[in-house]
């Protein structure tokens, strides 16, 4: 083995991913991991030739146990009060995040009181805290009364598991507490003095910077500087996501570079002794890792930059894939859960993406920058060969995980990231200087302000660009293995060690790998899409959206769902986890967008879907105030006005709603109110009539439940029916307007509530039936009478709250039934 510690940490990396997936006790992997140590002793000890076979299996063994430990740690009796009401005493263990609107704080417990009952106990608790102006620190004793509860498992195909990204760092279970009161301070026991100093030294720094700038400025500085993001605004988050060049608010090799250079220059400019550079340099980058937080991105480039340091200063060989190798298994024995961390991941195969592609790629850029003075071609050719490998490096990742591919990340890193080191030289100095005293920070922040508002149009520039961004289906794994695989045999050709006969016999398999790697990706591409009808009735808690997918490709969603506030916030359901998944599953537009009604419910995640999916048709519940709208916006061409009956419900349309309306109108999306009678026309064989509201004339709509567009989807013998919110008022009008109600599925109104006429279900004489609701709601939905009922008629039930999204598909015969908790049935 020319390097071994690569194949051993490989060995060990193959035994932490086998923990997660095989069932087997600490105490086993422990022992077998002790036996295999002894073997390997007592290979060494006589000089066995096969020992090196054994040593392999004992890093696999270690890597097992230690993954084993790491998981079993995490298990506590807290996981035996979740949904109850409790009050926990414990220990701050880690610097909080702050947000906008609360604040999270990780928690070693201590005492648990639930009644009357009071126990010991151990374990983390993420406790979260909403409605309070007051934030706790490292090391302080809390008492905190809230809900406790376990995250749930992903309702959606593809969904982010909270849970398991919680039990990845040792935490079963979520302390909700709402308002200061809930959350008392008993004392302060801080466990690591160093860690606690270097914290406050952060938060000193960091108030020089909310102090004298902008809010949106100081987030992206503190970001860039110290990696806090918090208080960083989901817009301009996703600006720095689409462009490519989020790392910069993630502390990782950029930034370390940056503290190491910055060093370097001025202990040089002091003219101290050469000798005395990397043991000044190494104290300094182990306190800043302290301050940014231990993320995985930030300890790969702080250990490779100590050890490729050292090794400088004891004069040994610099072998960039060994200090590779060595870091990601000092960082794995730390927490071998790490591994999972997407940060982690990126990190690695961007850095090695540097390291091994980028002199490959400013080769051939050297050719292109012949047209440039010599003085400059070669250092060109090498900003643009480092950015391109990285991204070349981190593609199947970065579409694996979120489901998009930045086409204009290399040049935005190229004209963007230079500022960065103006921006993070700034802020130090005037961190520092606010220390001292604040008016002179204020100057320098100034200067700096500026700069981070170009910076920012900068990023916002490249957003806005054409293709900046396209949003994929999550790739197989097939199509990473070929990608790397490809990279890997494009290097090893360029290294000069194959001979010229190996050089062409591979490059054959290199055309076959090409071949295959494009069939599978026109074969992912093409099942994107799929040939039948689709109808997912998504997980979206409290709340109803509905997407329907036709054979010819077009795409309706109903209803956005919506979580309280969100349309105060605009953020919530919408962005956290209808975008997510309709990105997830390839969609790119959206051809019709149906608002059921106003509720935030049904129509509070829409600014969110509308600003990351083009809408070509928009169709909305006739309301007068809604309709005055949309005429005083000059969106009359646009609308289809009916006559229309008195339908004052008494309830106000939020201005949210009616402003979202005018939006879309303004920017070309043809908004169109609907009534009873009107088709949509989604491709040849796909369409939905509107079944209600109809015309009202001379009558009152009770309430804005009633003002509900219900829609009945027809494909071939197939038919669905929405009855979105509709309360008995409506459901009496539907039944007697004499339409055809007949459909195969049935969306149950109103979240399954009480207000059900059980004469609808007979109408509609459903297959099954969906109720879109969330979980451990505070309005007993779905009621008892509304579960009876459907059994009664022998209807099979699906609940969002215990299945999660309820996916049919159907040739327009047979019907198939998929859920997202894996409930599979047909």
């Amino acid at each position: 083995m020319n390097r071994p510690l690569i194949v051993l940490t490989a060995c060990y990396m193959a035994g932490v991913l086998s923990g997660g997936l095989v069932n087997i006790s600490s105490s086993l992997a422990l022992p077998l991991a002790g036996f295999c140590l002894l073997a390997a002793a007592a290979g060494y000890a006589v000089a066995w030739r096969e020992n090196r076979r054994v040593i392999l299996i004992l890093f696999f063994c270690l890597g097992l146990a230690m993954s084993r430990l790491a998981l079993e740690e995490s298990e506590t009796l807290l996981v035996e009060y979740s949904g109850r009401q409790v009050v926990l005493t414990g220990r701050i263990v880690a610097e909080p995040d702050v947000r906008e609107d609360k604040v999270f704080y990780l928690l070693q417990a201590r005492e648990l009181s639930s009644g009357e009952e009071s126990r010991a106990v151990t374990g983390k608790v993420r406790l979260q805290v909403k409605e309070s102006n007051r934030v706790l620190g490292y090391g302080d004793v809390v008492k905190a009364a809230g809900l406790l509860a376990r995250p749930d498992l992903p309702g959606n195909p593809g969904g982010f598991n909270y849970r398991t990204y919680l039990e990845r760092q040792g935490i079963r279970v979520v302390l909700m507490a709402r308002g200061e009161k809930s959350v008392e301070k008993t004392g302060d026991n801080t466990v690591n003095p160093l860690l606690n100093a270097a914290l406050q030294l952060k938060r000193k720094l960091s108030s020089a910077a909310t102090a004298s700038l902008a809010p949106t400025q100081a987030a992206v500085l503190n970001g860039i500087v110290f990696g806090t993001q918090g208080l960083i605004d989901p817009q301009t988050r996703q600006a720095f996501t689409e462009t490519g060049i989020v790392h910069i608010l993630s502390v990782s090799g950029l930034h370390i570079g940056l503290v190491l250079g910055g060093m370097v220059g001025l202990l040089r400019l002091l003219r101290l002794p050469p000798g005395l550079t990397v043991p000044l340099v190494t104290p300094v980058l182990i306190f800043y890792v302290l301050m940014t937080g231990f993320n995985p991105a930030v300890l790969r480039a702080a250990v490779m930059a100590l050890l490729l340091l050292w090794a400088h200063q004891l004069g040994r060989d610099r072998d960039w894939p060994t200090t590779m190798a060595l870091a990601a298994l000092a960082i794995l024995l730390w927490n071998p859960l790490q591994i999972y961390h997407p940060g982690f991941q990126l990190s690695f195969a961007a850095t090695w993406g540097i390291l091994y592609l980028s002199p490959i790629i400013a080769n051939g850029c050297a050719g292109l920058c012949k047209v440039f003075p010599d003085g400059l071609a070669r250092p060109l050719a090498q900003a643009l060969a480092v950015p391109l490998a990285a991204q070349l490096a981190t593609i199947p990742l970065v579409a694996w995980y979120y489901n998009m591919i930045s086409p204009v990340s290399l040049l935005a890193n190229l004209v963007a990231v230079p500022l960065v080191g103006i921006i993070m030289l700034l802020g130090v100095i005037s961190a520092f200087l606010g220390m001292v005293w604040l008016p002179p920070a204020v100057l320098v922040n100034v200067s700096n302000g500026i700069i981070i508002n170009m910076f920012l149009k900068i990023v916002g520039f490249f957003q806005g660009l054409p293709g900046a961004v396209f949003y994929l289906p999550t790739p197989p794994e097939a199509l990473a293995v070929v990608w790397y695989g490809g990279l890997l045999a494009i290097g090893w050709l360029h290294s000069g060690g194959p001979g010229p006969a190996v050089k062409e016999r591979v490059k054959g398999w290199i055309i076959v790998g090409l071949a295959l790697g494009a069939a599978l990706f026109l074969v992912w591409t093409s099942l994107a899409g799929g040939r039948e009808l689709a109808v997912h009735f998504l997980d979206v808690g409290q709340g109803d959206c509905i997407l329907v997918q036709t054979p010819g490709g077009n795409n309706m969603l109903i209803d956005t769902g919506g979580r309280r506030d969100e349309f105060q916030t605009g953020t919530g359901t919408g962005d956290q986890v209808v975008t997510p998944y309709l990105h997830k599953i390839g969609v790119r537009r959206l051809d019709v967008l149906v608002l059921t009604h106003p509720h935030e419910d049904h129509a509070g995640g829409a600014a969110a879907v509308v600003r990351n999916f083009p809408v070509k048709m928009a169709v909305v519940s006739q309301m007068d105030e809604v309709l005055k709208s949309l005429e005083e916006s000059g969106a009359e061409e646009t609308t289809t006005v009916k006559k229309k009956g008195k339908n004052d419900t008494g309830e106000e349309v939020p201005l949210a709603y009616i402003d979202l309306l005018k939006k879309m109108a303004a920017a070309g999306t043809a908004v169109r109110t609907a009534g009873a009678g009107d088709m949509i026309k989604l491709d040849r064989e796909t369409e939905v009539e509107v079944l209600y509201p109809g015309l009202t004339a001379g009558k009152t709509i009770s309430n804005m439940n009633n003002c509900s567009l219900v829609l009945k989807l027809t494909y071939r013998q197939r038919s669905f029916m929405f009855t979105g919110d509709v309360e008995m008022d409506a459901q009496s009008e539907l039944i007697q307007g004499g339409a055809d109600l007949r459909a195969d599925v049935l969306k149950m109104p109103h979240h399954g509530s009480r207000s059900l006429l059980p004469a609808l279900v007979e109408q509609v004489n459903p297959e099954a039936a969906v109720i879109s609701v969330g979980a451990h709601n505070n309005f007993g939905h779905p009621a008892q009478f509304t579960l009876d009922t459907l059994n009664r008629e022998g209807v099979r039930v699906y609940r969002t709250d215990l299945d999660g999204a309820v996916l049919f598909e159907t040739d327009g015969r047979r019907l198939e039934v998929k859920t997202g908790k894996n409930k599979d049935a047909k």
